[in-house]
């Protein structure tokens, strides 16, 4: 697919998700509300902060490799995919955390645990 293609899709995700996390902070009170606005809730700061993650991820790569020297469009493209399974990680490892912080569950050696196994879980990808 595109490069290009790709990033706007990423950036339009991006948006259109904050958009619905702000209308559901907005609209929503958390006190009188059910599992399904707090199930949007969730998927909303997962999808928004994936895709942010990815793009930031990106971006971090591609200016750091400009430097050297400029990469072929295909390796520009696999780059953007490592960043995006990243992003994943770090989107589920943020989304897990909340859980856990809402049910007052969460404990520092929980947050070692969580790190250490996205770490192991970002390995296993990686060596592929």
């Amino acid at each position: 697919m595109n490069l290009l293609a790709l990033l706007i899709g990423l950036v339009l995700t991006s948006l259109v998700a904050g958009f619905c996390l702000v209308a559901i902070l907005v609209y929503f009170n958390p006190i009188s509300s059910n599992w399904l606005i707090f199930s949007l809730f969730y998927l909303s700061i997962f999808i928004s902060s994936a895709s942010f993650f990815a793009l930031i991820g990106w971006l971090v790569r591609r200016i750091s490799r400009r430097k050297k020297f400029p990469l072929p469009k295909n390796q520009a493209v696999q780059q953007l995919e490592v960043s995006f399974r990243q992003g994943i990680l770090l989107s589920l490892l943020l989304v897990i955390v909340l859980i856990l912080q809402s049910q007052r569950m969460l404990f520092w050696w929980d947050l070692l645990l969580l790190v250490g196994l996205i770490g192991l879980v970002e390995w296993q990808l990686s060596k592929r």
